[in-house]
C-alpha cells in the first residue's frame, strides 16, 4: 500500500472520529435531562439530587463515553457532585450504555452536603465526550436554579444537661418500724418494743424535725377465716397506734398530738407479703404454692387448698405466716433546710459550708456569669464533682463558644466518666455542626430527652417521628417538623419573626399568597434581615411577580 493511500486511510479514520463528537456536539440540545424535584432540596444536612437523562436515536457515537458531572455553583464557590461515566455501545467503562439506533436513557443520583449559600445556586451539568484520544466538551446546560432550604431553620431548642444539681427545697425523710404478734393475737410485747427497729424510730423522732406525717399499717396472715383476719388486723391497728401516740408524746415529737397526721390502713389478709416470702424463701414447691394463689379467686378456698398441702405447711407455719403477722409504724419528717437567701452568701463566702447539692443550686440563685463560674469551679475543688466542669460547658455551648464547651466536657468525663449529662451535652455539640451520625449515637448511649431526640430527627430529615413528637404542638420547631412531614397547615404560635416567617412558607407552600405576605411581613417588621432572606428564598417564587411582595422585599 502506497504511503499516500495509508495517510488517506488514517485522516478519514480521525475525521469520522471527530466527526462523531461534533455531531454530539452540535446536537447536544436533543439530550433531556429531567431533575426531581424540580428545586433542589435541603434535607438531613444533604442537598440530593435525582436526574434522569434521555438520548434521541442515532446521537450516541458507538464508541464514544461521555463524563456527566453536576455541579452547583454559587457565590464564592462550587460543589461538585460525583461523575458518571455513560458510555456508546461499542465503548467500555461506562457505568450504563446507550445504543445509537435506539438511543435511551439513564437514572443519577447523589448527595453533597448544604452550607448555606446554595441557597441562590445555579446547577450545572458538565459533559465531556470522549472517543479515543479525541475530546468534546458537550454543554454545560442549566438544569435547576436554587435550593430550598426551609429544613435547616431548625431551631436550637435542645436541652442542655446542667440541671444536675438535685437539690430539694423540700426534702421527706422517714425511719420505719415493724412489730411481729403471736397468731390471733393484737398485744404489743415487750421484746417487741424494745426491739432494734424501735430503738431505730425513737432516734429518729428525738432529731425534733417537723412532722410531715405518721402512718401505721396493720396486716394478718392468711389463715383461718377472713372475718376473724379483718378483726385481728383491726385491733392490731389500734393497738399499734394507741402505742405510737404514747411513744411519740413521750419524745416530745412535734404533732405528736394531732391526729391529721395519722394515717391508718388495715390490709387485712397480706397475700401480697405472702406470695412474695414465698418466692423467696427456699421452700419446697413454691412455685405450686403461689398458682393456688394466683388462680383461685375465692379466698377461703385458696387457704384451704394450701392448707392441705400437709408435706409443706409445717415450713409456711414456721418461715412464712409469722412475718406476716405484723404492723409497721412510719415516721416521715421534714429534712430542716437553709433558705436560698442563705445558700447564696454562703455560696460567695464561705462555700465550704455548703454540700455539693446546695453549692451547685446555688449557681441558679444568680445570672452573673463569673459568679456562676466561679461556684462551679469550687464544686471541682471542694467535691472533686464532675458537674462544676460540665455546667461550665453549658455556659459555652448556650453562647456557641463549641472549642471551649469541649474542653470543659473533657474534663467533665476525666472526673465522672461518660455520664449522661457529658454524653447529651457532646451530642448537642455534634448536632449543632451538622455531625448528625455522631450525635445520634451519643443521644443514643445519653438516653437522652425526647425533646432533644426530636430536634435532631429534623436535623436528620427524620420528619415523621418528629411530627409525631410534636403532636398539637405549635411551638417553631413543631411546626417545621409538622410543616416538613407534608401538613401545609401547620401554623406557629410563638410571636417571633422566626415563626411569622415560618407561617409565610406554610401559607405559600398553601397557595394562600394574601396570608403568606401578611405573615412574611410581620416578620419583617420585626426583623428586617427577613427582606433579603425572603428575596432569595425558593419558598417564595410564586410570589415574585406580586407588586407587595416586590415592595416588602425591596
Amino acid at each position: 500500500m502506497g504511503m499516500s493511500k495509508l495517510f488517506y486511510i488514517i485522516a478519514v479514520a480521525a475525521l469520522m472520529s471527530g466527526c462523531g463528537l461534533d455531531k454530539m456536539a452540535n446536537k447536544y440540545e436533543t439530550v433531556s435531562f429531567t431533575t426531581t424535584p424540580p428545586t433542589l432540596q435541603a434535607h438531613g444536612g444533604k442537598v440530593a439530587l435525582s436526574l434522569d437523562a434521555t438520548f434521541a436515536e442515532k446521537y450516541f457515537a458507538k464508541k464514544a463515553t461521555v463524563d456527566f458531572t453536576p455541579v452547583l455553583v454559587y457565590n464564592g464557590g462550587e460543589t461538585a457532585f460525583k461523575t458518571i461515566t455513560i458510555q456508546g455501545e461499542e465503548a467500555t467503562g461506562g457505568e450504563a450504555t446507550i445504543f445509537n439506533a435506539t438511543g435511551g436513557s439513564f437514572k443519577y443520583n447523589d448527595a453533597i452536603s448544604y452550607s448555606d449559600e446554595m441557597m441562590s445556586s445555579t446547577l450545572e451539568l458538565r459533559a465531556v465526550a470522549k472517543q479515543k484520544d479525541k475530546e468534546k466538551v458537550l454543554g454545560p446546560v442549566n438544569i435547576a436554579n436554587g435550593v430550598i432550604a426551609t429544613s435547616t431553620r431548625v431551631q436550637d431548642t435542645e436541652d442542655l444537661a446542667n440541671n444536675n444539681h438535685g437539690y430539694e427545697h423540700e426534702t421527706i425523710l422517714e425511719e420505719t418500724a415493724t412489730i411481729y404478734f403471736l397468731v390471733n393475737q393484737s398485744n404489743i410485747r415487750t421484746t417487741e418494743k424494745s426491739d432494734d427497729d424501735i430503738k431505730a424510730l425513737k432516734t429518729f423522732a428525738k432529731n425534733g424535725y417537723k412532722t410531715h406525717s405518721i402512718e401505721i399499717i396493720s396486716y394478718a396472715s392468711p389463715e383461718g377465716s377472713v372475718n376473724m383476719n379483718d378483726n385481728v388486723s383491726d385491733n392490731r391497728m389500734k393497738s399499734t397506734l394507741n402505742y405510737t401516740k404514747r411513744l411519740l408524746r413521750s419524745l416530745k415529737v412535734e404533732g405528736a398530738k394531732n391526729s391529721d397526721l395519722y394515717t391508718e390502713t388495715s390490709v387485712g389478709e397480706d397475700w401480697e407479703g405472702f406470695e412474695s416470702i414465698v418466692q423467696g424463701s427456699n421452700i419446697k414447691d413454691k412455685r405450686r404454692i403461689n398458682k393456688i394463689v394466683n388462680s383461685i379467686a375465692d379466698v377461703e378456698v385458696r387457704e384451704q387448698q394450701i392448707r392441705d398441702l400437709a408435706e409443706i405447711y409445717d415450713a409456711l407455719e414456721d418461715d412464712v405466716l409469722p412475718q406476716l403477722r405484723k404492723a409497721t409504724i412510719i415516721i416521715r419528717s421534714y429534712q430542716p433546710k437553709r433558705t436560698d437567701e442563705e445558700i447564696a452568701t454562703l455560696s460567695t463566702t464561705t462555700p465550704e459550708e455548703l454540700d455539693v447539692k446546695e453549692l451547685l443550686f446555688s449557681a441558679t440563685l444568680t445570672s452573673d456569669e463569673i459568679t456562676q463560674t466561679t461556684i462551679y469551679n469550687k464544686a471541682v475543688e471542694l467535691h472533686n464533682d464532675w458537674r462544676g466542669y460540665n455546667n461550665i460547658a453549658c455556659m459555652y455551648l448556650a453562647k456557641g463558644n463549641f472549642s471551649e464547651a469541649i474542653t470543659y466536657l473533657e474534663k467533665a468525663e476525666e472526673l465522672g466518666g461518660g455520664t449522661s449529662d457529658v454524653l447529651t451535652n457532646k451530642g448537642i455539640i455534634a448536632a449543632r455542626k451538622g455531625q448528625l451520625s455522631k450525635a445520634q449515637k451519643l443521644f443514643n448511649d445519653a438516653n437522652t430527652t425526647e425533646n432533644n431526640q426530636a430536634v435532631l430527627d429534623v436535623r436528620q430529615g427524620e420528619y415523621t417521628k418528629a411530627a409525631r413528637f410534636y403532636k398539637n404542638r405549635k411551638t417553631f420547631n413543631a411546626t417545621l417538623a409538622q410543616l416538613l412531614n407534608g401538613k401545609n397547615s401547620a401554623k406557629c404560635n410563638e410571636n417571633t419573626a422566626a415563626c411569622n416567617y415560618l407561617n409565610a412558607i406554610a401559607n405559600a407552600r398553601s397557595g394562600n399568597n394574601d396570608a403568606a405576605i401578611s405573615s412574611l411581613t410581620n416578620a419583617i417588621n420585626t426583623d428586617v434581615s427577613y427582606k433579603s432572606e425572603a428575596f432569595k428564598d425558593l419558598e417564595f417564587v410564586n410570589l415574585r411577580t406580586n407588586e407587595t411582595f416586590i415592595a416588602i422585599t425591596k
